[in-house]
């Protein structure tokens, strides 16, 4: 009998990002084995804290977040890789400096993939993590940029928030990847293709695979806030309790 391998999928949302780690918190709770991390927008930056190990410190992220703490207004004080924006993402670029680790992802037995859109050919790219070797904090910032913060510069290629283009996207790459097992976890479900995506995946939908979705109200993508985020939370635990109870 071969060896079944389970993808985690995180979908992206801004602010409503903060429901996957109650989820996240589920499922280092009840030990679910995961091979695979794939993250769009906000769900790249809580893959990256499930395969570093430091969901500790990302949910403490999340509790303690505000506006001010991601962006500010001020066009002319940002990082050296950034072209001109609306907001200045300067912010959240130097807290994905001091908190992503490349060299733990990488030497992490946890497969982990982040979705995001290049500007220049005006396309999806999925990149997985050896993709990402000297630029992985760059890439992550890519994914994870809201749109207002402009174009993100690796290598002379500007980038895009993934999420952009889908939040439902990478599970489709599932089967591609070798992973037999998933768990989808889609904050926001609203763009034209994620609603094309996610018919797509209920089709092919099985005992192997459970899309998790929140059971109450989500924040809209840039309201962040300390008591949205605890609320969302639980939210998640309660919504994986309820979906994997049987996984």
């Amino acid at each position: 009998m071969s060896y079944s391998k389970t993808l985690l999928v995180l979908g992206g949302g801004g602010a409503a990002g903060a429901y996957e780690i109650g989820v996240l918190r589920y499922i280092v709770e009840k030990n679910i084995k995961i091979d695979g991390v794939y993250g769009v927008s906000a769900g790249a930056l809580n893959g990256a804290g499930f395969v570093m190990g430091r969901l500790d410190e990302i949910e403490e992220l999340w509790t303690s977040m505000k506006k001010e703490d991601i962006f500010d207004f001020d066009p002319f004080n940002h990082a050296p890789n950034l072209k001109p924006f609306i907001l200045d993402p300067t912010p959240l670029y130097t807290f994905l400096k001091g908190y992503i680790s490349e060299e733990e992802i990488l030497k992490s037995p946890i497969d982990y993939g982040i979705l995001t859109f290049n500007l220049d050919k005006f396309k999806v790219v999925f990149l997985k993590k050896e993709d990402m070797k000297e630029h992985m904090v760059d890439y992550i910032f890519a994914s994870a940029s809201y749109p207002l913060f402009g174009a993100i510069e690796i290598d002379g290629k500007k980038y895009t928030d993934g999420g952009v283009f889908s939040n439902v996207y990478p599970a489709l790459l599932a089967e591609k990847y070798g992973y037999d097992r998933m768990i989808a976890v889609f904050p926001v479900i609203n763009s034209p293709a994620d609603l094309v995506f996610k018919i797509m995946l209920d089709m092919k939908k099985s005992e192997n695979m459970v899309i998790i979705t929140p059971s109450g109200n989500v924040p809209s993508p840039m309201n962040f806030s300390p008591e949205d985020a605890k609320r969302l939370i639980k939210m998640g635990y309660m919504d994986a309790k309820r979906n994997l109870k049987n996984w």
